[in-house]
């Protein structure tokens, strides 16, 4: 069994996560006049967002049902993402698209 911290050592994570977190995003204010970047980076950086939110997704969408790799079409997840992703390419409409894809994932849940 996994001990869990100590009352220092808990501490000491929450401040070095804290110090780690305080000097990564004020740097960006503290240099952000000094130091310009190129505008291919900046054109870069707009998608950061998008590919840390499909980073975090994309392994519980496709690893369902333990730890193989799960692209059938008898994953829900797989289904509710494809169905909301073809509503938002059709209307443009997220909440439509949040709706779409989990009434497809809960209606896969029951018959798949």
């Amino acid at each position: 069994m996994i001990d869990p911290l100590s009352g220092i050592a808990m501490a000491a994570v929450v401040v070095g996560l804290t110090l780690s977190t305080l000097v990564t995003r004020t740097s960006f204010f503290v240099a952000g006049a000094k130091i310009k970047l190129s505008h291919r980076a900046e054109v870069a950086l707009r998608y950061a967002p998008v590919c840390t939110l499909a980073a975090i997704i994309a392994p519980d969408v496709l690893i369902h049902g333990g730890s193989a790799l799960d692209t059938s079409l008898f994953n829900p997840r797989l289904v509710g993402v494809f169905a909301s992703g073809l509503w938002l390419i059709w209307s443009r409409n997220i909440v439509g698209c949040l709706a779409v894809g989990m009434l497809a994932y809960s209606l896969a849940r029951v018959y798949l």
